[in-house]
């Protein structure tokens, strides 16, 4: 549980003006064939649509935190039900498989560096976007 300094640290990085890049994001595991919970895949935005519809994607906007972190910020208005129960329920994100981020959306960045580790996440609401900190 994050403390009363810490929330208000996480605020402040919330409206703090950082580099973001438009994604969408299929979520499921990436061995079940993106059934399940965690990140299956992240490309840029309207890269080719996503192999199969029956996938759930989302937009997204990815970035890096100034302590290194990765983000996602998940568009809420595009969230239906059964996505919010599977992916988002207590307000926390499982990971079950590690993730590397492409290269081309977070150039200059070492795979460390671009992988989500497994996991459980808070996911934090903030008005427009629950956002989540890996």
């Amino acid at each position: 549980m994050r403390t009363t300094s810490e929330l208000k640290q996480l605020r402040r990085s919330v409206s703090k003006p950082l580099q973001r890049v438009r994604t969408d994001v299929i979520l499921g595991s990436p061995s079940a064939n993106c059934s399940g919970v965690g990140i299956c895949r992240v490309m840029a935005h309207r890269e080719g649509g996503h192999p199969d519809l029956s996938c759930p994607c989302v937009k997204a906007w990815l970035s890096r935190t100034d302590t290194g972190k990765l983000r996602l910020e998940f568009d809420k208005a595009v969230l239906n039900k059964v996505i919010l129960e599977e992916h988002f329920a207590w307000r926390l994100f499982q990971v079950l498989e590690p993730y590397v981020v492409p290269y081309r959306l977070l150039p200059g960045l070492k795979i460390a560096e671009r992988t989500i580790q497994p996991g459980v996440y808070q996911v934090w609401d903030t008005g427009e976007h629950f956002m989540v900190e890996f």
